[in-house]
Parts: structure tokens; sequence; C-alpha cells
């Protein structure tokens, strides 16, 4: 397995770096390709109170074109005592025939746990501390104009190494899956349909994809189980630079015991924000989502945002559907990048949050 990881991530550093050697050369010296940014970040969210550190992000590329490359690093701390270490590669090569897109990330992450379902309660939180490390690679080919099909790996490993001491505490007796130390370990295939205007901040077009990844023993897995993802966003212009961004979300996982950490998640910054992630977790989620941008005055816009959706085991007749709506701010990073800082204030049903970051939350 190690070996073959070591493999895959040896190909996609290949075909970086090759990619971007021809781009150079076939452009002029003189031309502004590559952009640098790296701002400190301050914010606040339900899952990690007040959370600070940097976010760099390398841009490559020629700026006319709606396919930029993209390398993003970053590492924060949080009142919590949380720690996370990302990076995000995503890089297209051959005049957008491929797409390699991945992320590496190391975490010692102190989190809450409220049981599985939902209509799990506040006063059944549990406090428990998670090592965390993991890697997603997928591999794209364009197999037609805007369609793009390829393969993915996902490894995650999560070790538990500290518990709550309440005497009713449930991660501790390790009844629930996943609540010593999980991996899971997997291949799969993604499809995915791309006509967005931009990648970035979409004007037009639309963006369905569908991943499928099958975590089996074989490849290190402890809990075996298939994964099944539907991402389905809608992007267009109503009248003049107002745009309305929709999406459909729905994860859903087959098996008997999937661990905690790895199930489907209401919440956080992307998926129906004004929730605590992993306040609902369950085997199957779904989210439907809209957004509203205001015409830009000078680099500021304004967003208004609304969603609603449920976690559910099997049975559809005990979905509780949970609504969520904010308002937020944007800032235009670049003149000619259509790339954006993000503050967003959400309330959910008996929740909310203030989130704060770059690129939209789809």
């Amino acid at each position: 397995m190690q070996k073959m990881v070591t493999y895959l991530l040896g190909c996609w550093l290949f075909m970086v770096t090759s990619g971007q050697v021809t781009t150079v050369s076939d452009r002029d010296s003189t031309r502004r390709d590559t952009k640098f940014a790296g701002f400190p970040v301050l914010g606040y969210s339900p899952e990690t109170r007040i959370i600070g550190g940097v976010y760099t992000q390398l841009l490559m590329g020629d700026p006319l074109l709606r396919r930029p490359s993209t390398l993003g690093l970053s590492m924060v701390i949080s009142q919590n005592r949380q720690f996370s270490i990302n990076l995000f590669p995503d890089s297209w090569l051959k005049d957008n025939i491929y797409r390699l897109a991945g992320e590496l990330k190391w975490q010692y992450w102190p989190d809450q746990f409220y049981g599985i379902g939902n209509d799990t309660r506040w006063e059944d939180e549990e406090y428990y501390v998670s090592r965390i490390w993991g890697i997603k690679l997928d591999m794209l080919r364009m197999v037609c104009r805007q369609l793009y099909a390829g393969i993915l790996l996902e490894i995650e490993h999560n070790n538990i190494v500290e518990y709550d001491t309440l005497s009713d505490a449930s991660l501790p007796e390790g009844i629930i899956p996943g609540s010593k130390k999980s991996a899971i370990s997997g291949l799969g295939l993604t499809f995915a349909w791309d006509s967005r205007s931009d990648i970035l901040l979409p004007a037009s077009g639309a963006y369905c994809q569908l991943r499928l990844v099958y975590f089996n023993r074989a490849m290190g897995s402890t809990y075996p189980f298939t994964k099944w993802i539907i991402d389905l966003r809608k992007y267009c212009t109503l009248g003049r630079d107002h745009l309305l961004f929709v999406q459909a979300y729905g994860k859903f996982l087959w098996a008997r015991e999937v661990p905690f950490r790895n199930m489907a998640m209401l919440g956080g910054d992307k998926l129906l924000r004004g929730y605590f992630r992993g306040r609902y977790r369950d085997h199957n989620m779904f989210v439907v989502q809209v957004e509203y941008h205001s015409p830009y005055i000078w680099r500021f816009s304004l967003v208004a945002f609304a969603g609603a959706g449920d976690v559910f085991h099997a049975n559809l007749q005990n979905i509780r559907i949970k609504p969520a709506g904010g308002i937020g701010v944007r800032f235009k990073l670049f003149k000619d990048r259509r790339m954006n800082l993000r503050l967003d204030l959400a309330v959910g049903r008996d929740d909310h949050g203030i989130y704060l970051g770059i690129l939209e939350a789809f």
C-alpha cells in the first residue's frame, strides 16, 4: 500500500512539474503567469472558537484561462487547542485535458461527539482528541468536452488519544465504531461534468460530480464500506452581475458499521453553514442550498444564502429537515482573478456560526 501511495504521489509531482515547464516556455517571460498570496487567518467558528494562522495560495497559469492551477497551504491553531496543516494541490495540464487534485493533511484535533443520528442532544456532548493524517488524490482526464473521468485514492488514519472523563461517555467504552483507532483506505472512480465559466467564482455553467469509493480490508481499512457522493451545482447570472448559485449534495455510505469520524456530517463552512459540523452524523446525508452574490462595489460584494438538509440511517420516514441561512461579505483579492476572501454569518435551528476563509462554499 505504501509503495502504491509513493508511486501515485511521484506521478503527480512529475506531471505538475512537466506541465508548468511547458507553460512557461510557451509564453513571453515578461508575462506574470504566477501569483502568490499569503493571508493571516483570524476568525471564529462553532467547531474551533477563535482560530488563527496563515493561508497561502500559489496561482499558476495565464489569467485569461479559466483553469488556473493552484497550490494552497494552510496552518492554523485554535482556542480549542486544535492544530492543522493542509496542502491543497490542484493542477490543470495539457490545455485542461488532465487534472490532478488532492489534499494532504495532518491534524491534532480536539472535538465534540453528540452521538449518531438526526435527533442528538446538546447535553449528550462528549469531548475527545484525535490525531489524523490523510491523503486524497484524484487523477482525471477529459473524455469529451466538459466531461472528465478518472480514478481516485483516499486514505485516512484516526487515532483517538484522549477521552471525556464523564461516567456515561460512550466513546471510552468502545461501543461506537472507530472510537479507539480506525483506518480507511480505498480506490474508486469519479466522473465530473464541468461547464463553469470560472472555477473560482463562476458566473454561468454547471458542475456535476459522482464519486464512488470502495474501502476494503485488503488495502488496510479497519472498516470495509462503500461511499457514494453526488454533487450537483448550477451557476447563473441574474441581470447585471447578480449571481445565483444552487447546489444539491448527497453522501451515502453502504455498510453495517462506519467509523464515526468518517460518517456523513451536517454543517461546517461548506454544507449547511449555521450548524456545528458533526452535531448530526449518520450513514447518509442530503443538503440543498442556494446563494446570491451582489455586484462588486470596488472589491466588495454582499452575499445571502439559505439551505436545508438532514442525515439519516436508512429510513426516510425519520427525516427531520434542518433549515439554515445567513449573510456574508466578499473581498476580491486580485483585479484579474475571480478569487474572494469570504466572511459568512449563519444561523440554523438552535445553532449558529461565523466562517472566514478563501474561496466559495460551493
